[in-house]
């Protein structure tokens, strides 16, 4: 399974089931949702900020 990370990502997709409350950290709810698509595609908006 390959993993895609940013600060912001925008899904297309057909069918999706969920989104689900899941464990995380911090004091902002994480959410899971699967989606579908012939294809389904995602795309990062907005890449990580990391400060130094």
């Amino acid at each position: 399974m390959n993993r895609l990370e940013g600060e912001r990502i925008l899904c297309i997709f057909k069918k999706i089931v969920g989104p689900f409350v899941i464990a995380g950290k911090g004091k902002h709810r994480s959410q899971r949702a699967t989606i579908w698509g012939l294809p389904a595609v995602c795309i990062v908006e907005k890449e990580w900020r990391f400060k130094d």
